[in-house]
Parts: C-alpha cells; structure tokens; sequence
C-alpha cells in the first residue's frame, strides 16, 4: 500500500508524456483503447497495418540530466578570523557525521530522465528541511549543454549529537531538562535520545528512538518511561500525504500512562498545587484521502479510536514541593469532582478539510536570520463522530455520545510582513447536553519594513475557554507562554485573553559566528474563573519587558533568549528574569499550552 502512491505517479506520467515503444504483437489492441482513453494518439489502418503515432514527450522547462548532491558541514572554518575557533571548526566537522547522500536523494521528488518541476524542487526543500539535523537545503537548477537541466541539491547539517543540559532561569534555576540525542544517527535520520525531563508537575525519564524510513517514506517511533506516578510507553507509525504531491496517508498509534494533571490555586491557599494522578490509553488507526491538484486539496478521512481514562486519589502540594505530596484533606471542590471521573468510548470520526497553499521564503522570521519557507493560504476542517460502549469498562462514562470539531487557519503576506490567525471549537453532546465546550483563538502579525532590514514588530492577540468542563481543564494567566512578569501558575482560571507586543531587533554584528539580537515587549492579560477549578477573576494585568536573543550557529533555526519583565500592576513587584527558547514561533503553530492539554478530540484532516 505504501509504494503505490510513486508508482502510480510514475504511470500516469508515462501516459500524459508518452510511453516507451511497444511491440507489434500488442499495438493493434492499444491503438483500439487509445481511440478512448487518448485522443492525443493519431490510429490510421492501412490495410493489415496499424500504426500508432505517440507525441512526442515535451518538458516545458526541461529534462534532467543529472542531480548532484552538495552536503555541508555543520561549521563553516573560513567564516572566522580567529585561529583557536576556526581549528575547533575544523575538528567538530571531522567527528560529524554529515548526512548521507542516499538519504538526501531518497527525500528528492525529482529524478534524473524525469522533467524538471520548480513545485516539486520546492516541495524537496522544505521535505528536508522538516528535518532538525539540516539546518538549510536548496535545490536549484541550471541548463546544462544538452537543452536539458542539470539540478543540484545543496544541504548543510546542524550538529547531532548533543548533550542538551537544560538550565532556564524562570523565577529560579530550574534543570528542566538533561538529554542525550543522537538526531541523525550515521547519516541515516535515525533519532535516538535518553531524557529527564523536570517541569511543574512533570519529572519524567525515557528512551525514544525512531526513524522516518520504516517502509520507504513511513515515520516510526517507540518511547518508554516513567513520569512522577507511573510508566507510560508510546508507539506510532505514520506514512503520510508526500509534500503537496501525496494522495493517501495512514496512521496507527498507541500510548498508555499515568501522568499528573495539576491545578494552580490562588495566591494565599495553603497549598501551591493540587495534582489528579491521570492513566490514559488511547488506540489509533486512520486512513485519509486528497483530491485535487497542487497546493489545492480537499482532503477526507477516517478514524477508529478507543479511549480509557482513569484517576488516582487527589493530592496537593505546599510550596511548589511535589516530592512530598498529601491526600487532599477534607471534600474535594464540586467543580473539581466533576472533572476527574472515569471516562471511555470507542469511537468511529470522520474528517472532511480544505487546504489551499503555497510557500515562499522569508528570512528572521523565528530565529534571527533564518530561512523558513512558509505556508500562505488557508485551511478548513471538520471532524464529526460518535462513540460506542465496545471494548470499555461497562461503569465508564462517555461510551454513547457526539462529538465534533471545528477549525479553520489563515496566513497572507501583506507586503513583506505576516498575518496569521486561527481557531477552534470542539465539544461533544451527550444524554445532559453539549459537555466540554473547548475554544482556542489567535491572530498574529510580523510586521515588517524594508526601510527597516533587521526589525520585526510582532503582536499577537489570543483567547481561550471552556465551558461545561467534565474533564481535567484549567489555565492560568502566568508563565513563559502567558504574562512573562507573572510566576507560573499564577491566576488559575477557565477564561483568557492575552496581547502580546514585542519589538525584535537583529544585530548586523557579529556577521560571521553568531546572530545577536534584542527585544523589548509588553504584555497585557486577564483569566476569568469560568467552572475551572481554583479559579480567580484576575483583574486586567500587565508587564513590560527587554532582552537579549542569541542564535548559534549563525543562521540556526532556533533562538535562546534571556528577558527580564516587569509587573506594572497587582500584588506582584519583583521582576521575573526568564531564560528560555523563543517560545512564539510561526513554524511551531500558535496554541495556548496549558489549553491544549485538556483537549481530547485532538484529531482532523490536518493531522494526516
């Protein structure tokens, strides 16, 4: 199933470009279906003899005659006057690995003998750049002697190896992560990586390897690991829709554990965190289909799905402490034992979406000065579905119900800037009425002008909420992807809205080991209590900030930053210095973290 994509490609190619000669025995019987199927084809009987005439095959832009692979290393010795550097250059481009040839040729939609496609040299580039361990990729042509095209294919690595000690300062050190990966193991796209990772209520150890070549083009992944309350163990194999080119995807996966949700509480409680212990289990199999042409699909899908959820005794935390956890004492919250029942369905969900999109290039769009090839146009979706009591615990809620989602996506250019929004509901019907009204909304801009090369005004207005919630679900107005002048945690709540306003300068200095850069931001905010747990009407809050932005290696992808926000108003007057990856980023999507988490319809015609 999974090479049936190409080879169909291939076939109806031959039969729009020509196909080879045949032999005498089989062209009358051709030339009877040609009269049919192609009127490109010119039958004329003489007598006993039939001749076909085939067009001849034409490439608008040319045939290509050969593809060459240019790898780069990961450092560049000559971008750097000083000796000790350029020879540290030198040696860590020895110990990598580079990315092997048959790796970047199998990731290519061209091939040699083939006509020269600009859509699908640009659908080779962003396919290898999807990938960490390549920092850039170009294909690019030229006619050769010939009058065909000769393609030539240039990449350059990132290193892959690396022991990651994750050290941010968000209110306080914090070892947040400590990992070992290995991103591309002897060229091959193998990932490899052992991680501890400690955050808030999470504190999780694993060992997660996968591969996006299984079967030709099909990812794969296995982890396995232990969170604060349990194992948990995660499997997934997906083969899906090639670039903008791919008609079917597939999909299967597995996970189970037992994880913490935590809640915030309000300033004064006793306690800093009150914990539900959470088992999950979720079985996944998913087929979709695409119609239409390039950049222009509609897209259909289907999913079976069996859903378990339990919890454990509730439990609260003193001074952020989560080693040393209590029973929580006395009745818990109504509004918090609403959410924590067992649940579990099998459920049956179709998938129907729009997609119209086409890519261009942009430079310091995420990092400092890095190309990103982004998505313009638009997306649609709808997923509908209804779950059966099979397969579950007979005293499990859930089993017969609606369900359905929607959202929609849009991403223009506006001159040399971005304008980004999107949004989502979803929400499920049961015997008591719609449940778990869940809505996420976001408009975004990358303001740009060209009297201003190295500057970038970003703003971005957000909104989020639930309603009805029978599930774990609260947010807070805090933390590194809310309010940056609030501790984490800080006014939990139902509702939100956030404005984010952040001046982003890029350095001209120095040019050749680094890119530098600095911010300047504000931040306004407020959280309403809704039926969440714990939750406060927090008043409107604000905070202004500035900071420094460093990516390493020059042109990298990814961007550390170091701010320190002010609160201008409320309880709060100590500045927060908070050193982390950038956290707004267009290639990652714009979603409201701790909102996401409690969504349990996650799936669409955009997940294939």
């Amino acid at each position: 199933m999974f090479g049936m994509s190409g080879i169909t490609h291939r076939l109806l190619d031959q039969v729009q470009h020509g196909v080879p000669k045949l032999s005498a025995r089989v062209s009358g019987l051709l030339a009877v279906v040609a009269t049919v199927v192609t009127p490109a084809l010119s039958v004329e009987a003489q007598q006993d003899t039939v001749t076909v005439t085939f067009p001849t095959e034409r490439c608008e832009e040319g045939t290509i005659t050969s593809i060459d692979v240019v790898r780069g290393s990961v450092f560049d010795p000559d971008s750097t006057d000083i000796g000790v550097l350029a020879w540290t250059y030198r040696l860590m481009n020895v110990v990598h690995i580079k990315t092997q040839e048959s790796f970047i040729r199998r990731e290519l939609l061209l091939e040699e003998g083939e006509c020269y496609d600009q859509f699908l040299a640009t659908e080779s580039e962003r396919l290898l750049e999807s990938y960490s361990f390549l920092t850039n990729a170009r294909v690019t042509s030229e006619p050769d002697s010939t009058g065909g095209r000769r393609v030539t294919v240039s990449t350059q690595d990132e290193w892959s190896t690396q022991v990651d000690v994750g050290v941010t300062y968000d209110g306080g050190p914090n070892l947040e992560k400590l990992q070992v990966t290995e991103e591309n193991f002897l060229g091959q796209g193998v990932f490899a990586e052992f991680t501890h990772r400690s955050r808030l209520e999470t504190r999780a150890q694993g060992v997660s390897v996968s591969t996006p070549r299984l079967f030709g083009r099909t990812d794969a992944s296995i982890e396995i690991g232990r969170d604060r309350p349990g194992n948990f163990f995660n499997q997934f194999v997906r083969y899906p829709f090639v670039g903008e080119t791919g008609r079917y995807s597939v999909r299967q996966g597995y996970s189970r554990g037992t994880s913490y949700y935590s809640y915030g509480t309000p300033v004064g409680d006793p306690f800093s965190q009150v914990v539900a212990p959470q088992f999950r289990e979720v079985i996944e199999f998913s087929a979709a289909q695409r119609f239409g042409g390039r950049g222009s699909s509609l897209i259909a899908g289907l999913t079976l799905s069996r859903d378990v959820t339990r919890f454990g005794v509730i439990a609260a935390a003193a001074d952020g402490n989560l080693d040393e956890l209590m029973p929580y004492p006395g009745v818990i919250p109504s509004p918090l034992g609403r959410q924590v029942g067992e649940r579990a369905a099998s459920r049956v969900w179709l998938h129907l979406g729009a997609r119209q999109i086409r890519f261009q290039e942009y430079f310091g769009i995420d990092g400092l000065r890095d190309r990103l090839l982004v998505g313009l146009g638009y997306f649609v979706g709808a997923s509908a579905g209804r779950g059966f009591g099979i397969l579950i615990p007979e005293d499990a809620m859930g089993a017969d119900e609606f369900f359905g989602r929607v959202n929609g996506s849009f991403t223009v250019p506006v001159g040399s800037s971005i304008l980004h929004g999107g949004a989502y509901v979803e929400s499920r019907r049961a015997s008591e009425g719609w449940q778990d009204v869940l809505s996420d909304a976001e408009l975004v801009a990358y303001l740009r002008n060209d009297g201003l090369p190295g500057q970038t005004f970003f703003l971005r207005a957000s909104a989020a909420g639930g309603w009805n919630t029978t599930m774990p679900y609260q947010m807070s107005l805090g933390g590194r992807e809310g309010l940056r002048a609030l501790p984490e945690d800080r006014y939990p709540g139902g509702r939100t809205v956030r404005f984010v306003a952040e001046d982003r300068i890029v350095f001209p200095w120095p040019s050749s080991t680094l890119d530098l850069g600095m911010t300047v931001f504000a931040d306004v905010g407020r959280v309403w209590p809704g039926d969440a747990p714990f939750g406060v009407d927090s008043g409107w809050r604000k905070g202004v900030g500035a900071g420094v932005r460093i990516g390493f290696p020059r042109r990298s992808r990814h961007a550390w930053r170091a701010d320190l926000a002010f609160p201008l108003d409320g309880p709060e007057t100590s500045p927060v210095l908070r050193i982390t990856l950038e956290v707004n980023r267009l290639a990652l999507g714009f979603v409201t973290p701790d909102h996401f988490r409690s969504r349990r319809f996650d799936l669409g015609a955009y997940s294939f």
